[in-house]
C-alpha cells in the first residue's frame, strides 16, 4: 500500500510512498472521512515527500470534491495540509483553493515540519 494513515489525538497524517495513484488518494480520503472521529477532527496532513504521485485529472478531482462535500457537512472546522514538492500538483492545489473547491482551510508546504507547525503539533 503506498500510503499509511496515522491517526494523532486531533488528527490525522496521510504519508505517501512509492507510486501513489488516483484510486490511493480517493481511498485514503475514504479512509479518513468514513472513520469515526472525523466529525472530530482539527487537521489531515497529506504529506507526499518521498512518493511518485502526478495529480489527477479535472475528472479525477471532481470525484475527490464530491467526497468532500460529504466530509465538509459533517466536519468544515478541519484543516488540509499538503506537503509536496511537485510544482505541477502544488499548481493543481492551488487552483483548487483559489476556485473554492477544497471547502475546508487549506495549505500547503514544503515540509512535514511547516505543516505540523500550522495546524499546532
Amino acid at each position: 500500500m503506498p500510503y499509511k494513515i496515522e491517526r494523532k489525538r486531533n488528527g490525522v497524517i496521510k504519508r505517501f510512498s512509492g507510486k501513489v495513484t488516483f484510486d490511493d488518494v480517493l481511498k485514503s480520503e475514504q479512509e479518513v472521512s468514513a472513520h469515526p472521529d472525523y466529525r472530530t477532527l482539527h487537521y489531515v496532513i497529506s504529506d507526499y515527500i518521498g512518493s511518485d504521485y502526478l495529480g489527477i485529472t479535472a475528472e479525477q478531482a471532481q470525484d475527490v470534491n464530491a467526497l468532500r462535500i460529504g466530509a465538509h457537512m459533517s466536519n468544515p472546522r478541519i484543516k488540509y495540509a499538503f506537503v509536496i514538492q511537485n510544482l505541477g500538483i502544488k499548481e493543481q492545489i492551488k487552483e483548487a483553493i483559489s476556485e473554492g473547491l477544497m471547502l475546508f482551510e487549506t495549505k500547503i508546504f514544503d515540509t512535514y515540519e511547516q505543516a505540523a507547525a500550522w495546524v499546532g503539533l
